[in-house]
């Protein structure tokens, strides 16, 4: 259904469209738009940075670009990382996409990397996208947080042991 790339220059401007259209970014953190050269600046610290691998989603059957899942904040000797997905496309939303991306980003996190544990923040009111990480066998872990605009983001892991052993379909 799906596959993913490494980010790279020529899907900079479908990433930026993505993360500064108001429905998609509803429930993202707010920042200011940024110049194109702030764009390329955040994408050469983004390539380069070995905490970070941000993989684009190519649907198989048009090959296009439809979304980004990634790893964060990579802690190899602690094993954890914080994932991330936008699903950008919108008539892909609700399709699987998001199911099948995430479900090999967490493959490569739990088997290649060898993590221990991936965690996320997400916002409280985002009913849509907490069902979503449950059925990926994410658990709440009871920590909350609030953000610059006062919103209220709850914290969700998922452990190796959990995914690796689970009987939901990856």
């Amino acid at each position: 259904m799906v596959e993913l790339v490494p980010l790279e220059k020529k899907y900079l401007d479908i990433v930026t469209k993505w993360n500064y259209d108001s429905e998609i970014n509803f429930y993202f953190s707010k920042r200011p738009p940024l110049s194109d050269e702030q764009q390329n600046l955040w994408l050469e610290k983004t390539l380069s940075d070995a905490a970070k691998k941000k993989y684009i989603i190519i649907h198989q059957l048009n090959q296009k670009p439809v979304g980004m899942v990634s790893l964060m904040k990579i802690e190899l000797t602690s094993a954890k990382a914080e994932f991330g997905i936008t699903i950008g496309e919108k008539k892909y939303w609700g399709t699987g996409v998001a199911m099948a991306a995430s479900n090999m980003l967490l493959h490569y996190a739990f088997q290649i990397l060898k993590l221990e544990e991936v965690y996320l923040t997400v916002f409280e009111a985002n009913v849509r996208a907490i069902q979503f990480f449950s059925n990926l066998g994410f658990v709440k872990t009871g920590r909350t947080f609030t953000n610059e605009n006062d919103a209220s983001l709850i914290e969700m892991n998922l452990f190796n042991t959990h995914f690796l052993n689970s009987s939901h379909p990856h």
